[in-house]
């Protein structure tokens, strides 16, 4: 089980560069394919993308004009993270240059350090919905930035980060904060959704090199339920043969939403299973995932199933 294909939605230039970078390291430690999405949105009904880029002769990559800048931003940000191979010129090696893949739909495709897919795409459209449009090509995982409101401000403007995150089809990550000495903390009681976490968060630790801190909150069974999760846990790792860098177990009573925003703090990314209610129940009343993605001020991954590499169609 790895990752093995990320998706980055890039918008607002500050709020995704947290996530412009993680994706990045992912290329760098874990050898990922990495695809660099931005939405653009057209201001006027019946004037498609296409017919905008035919216009203005965008036949080019290096034209810094209209939607295609953030993108030109992102390879940038990415060459000097050096995650682009870059030829004896000192240019990005391209498998193919800038064209069109379907309507509305174009693609860039360069080469990462080690022969790694690193594509950046445009697509029109409402953003959501587009970036779940291609989320659905066989994914691992969605890493996107966020502008960071919270409570009665988010619901005003809304959140692109918190609507992907609610429908998404693989495990998200939504980028707060995001650091080199960051562990990895994972919310763990018990159920397959919270295994899955487990697995994953494990699997980030390794790949960052980083602690795994596993906190077991009981709410009503007490430290003793909470220490027989651990035990579980333990387990589980050991049979998945994952090696982060140090391992804590953490048995704690209370809240779980409290505790585990308050055990991560800034110093943890926090991993959590995606919830088993229906969308319609998780609409209502909300799960945990999301009450911690909305409240927490640190990065939180919510895991889903990650698929075999057998049954994996378009892993590249």
């Amino acid at each position: 089980m790895r990752f093995r294909k990320v998706l980055v939605p890039v918008a607002y230039v500050e709020a995704s560069r947290r996530a412009l970078e993680f994706g990045g390291r992912l290329v760098k430690l874990a050898h990922v394919d990495l695809t660099v999405l931005h939405v653009h949105k057209p201001l006027l009904r019946g004037s498609p993308l296409g017919m905008g880029a035919i216009r203005e002769k965008l036949a080019e990559w290096g034209l810094e004009t209209g939607p295609f800048k953030l993108l030109r931003q992102a390879e940038e940000a990415l060459i000097e993270q050096g995650v682009i191979k870059l030829d004896e010129k000192i240019l990005p090696v391209q498998k193919h240059a800038l064209r069109a893949l379907d309507k509305g739909l174009y693609e860039v495709h360069l080469l990462g350090p080690h022969e790694e897919g690193i594509r950046f795409r445009l697509r029109e459209g409402d953003p959501v919905r587009e970036i779940l449009h291609e989320a659905e090509e066989g994914y691992d995982l969605i890493v996107i930035g966020t502008r960071g409101f919270r409570g009665l401000k988010r619901w005003l403007v809304g959140s692109i980060a918190q609507e992907v995150a609610f429908y998404a089809p693989c495990s998200i990550l939504v980028a707060k904060i995001l650091h080199p000495d960051q562990g990895v903390l994972v919310g763990f009681h018990g159920t397959e959704a919270a295994r899955e976490a487990l697995l994953q968060g494990g699997m980030l630790a390794e790949i960052l090199h980083t602690q795994l801190k596993v906190v077991a909150v009981a709410e009503k069974g007490g430290r003793e339920e909470a220490e027989g999760w651990l035990t579980e846990a333990q387990s589980a790792l050991e049979e998945a043969e994952l090696e982060p860098r140090e391992v804590e177990l953490a048995p704690r009573t209370g809240d779980p939403e409290e505790v585990l925003i308050a055990e991560a703090g800034q110093d943890y990314l926090i991993v959590l299973g995606r919830s088993e209610r229906s969308k319609l129940k998780k609409y209502f009343f909300s799960s945990l995932p999301l009450r911690v993605l909305d409240q927490a001020p640190t990065s939180v991954l919510i895991a889903a199933p990650l698929e075999s590499e057998s049954n994996k169609s378009n892993s590249v």
